[in-house]
């Protein structure tokens, strides 16, 4: 599905402003924001795995998971709440936004699919950035974009069982864990 229609374009600033008083959360890229999609129970439970069993290991090295209320700025300006990311450059400091992300995970769902897919797997490109992470809420399917040390990008696909390294954080998360508590056997 395409990007839904923007709400409106204003700098970033302005953006800023707009989402510490918003109930509703935006993204904002190219100057314009756009209100986001609503979450399934599956996606916010995936979401949640794949955060609680990170942040143990995150505090212990040093490094910081946030959630889907956290803004992430790209170097060229898109800023998004990914579902789940790990920082280590950053403190926790009290800011709005972070920008360089160790690991971004994004929860797929019909309605965001194609921008995650297409979009931010473009703009996450950031130096920092060891892995994207692509999760289906819809079946046990875990894809990766792992950055090799020669600064190239591996594509690696988990279907059904297997377990998800994480960088930096020296982490292992078997899909038993990123799904539990979600019922994608019959997908």
């Amino acid at each position: 599905m395409p990007r839904p229609e923007p709400v409106g374009k204003t700098t970033f600033e302005a953006y800023l402003e707009l989402e510490a008083r918003s109930p509703v959360r935006h993204e904002f890229v190219d100057g314009m924001i756009f209100a986001m999609a609503g979450r399934t129970d599956y996606h916010a439970t995936i979401s949640l795995n794949i955060a609680t069993q990170v942040r143990a290991t995150a505090r212990a090295s040093g490094c910081f998971v946030y959630m889907e209320n956290m803004l992430l700025q790209t170097p060229d300006g898109p800023t998004y709440y990914p579902d789940v990311f790990v920082t280590c450059e950053e403190s926790n400091d009290g800011s709005r936004y972070k920008r360089f992300p160790c690991f971004v995970v994004e929860v797929l769902s019909e309605s965001t699919s194609d921008i995650d897919r297409g979009e931010k797997l473009h703009n996450y490109r950031i130096p920092s950035l060891k892995a994207y992470i692509l999760v289906s809420s819809e079946r046990k399917l875990v894809e990766v974009y792992r950055r090799l040390e020669d600064q190239t990008w591996r594509y690696e696909v988990l279907e059904g069982a297997g377990e998800l390294e994480l960088p930096c954080l020296g982490l292992k998360l078997g899909l038993e864990e990123i799904y539990a508590d979600v019922d994608v056997s019959g997908n």
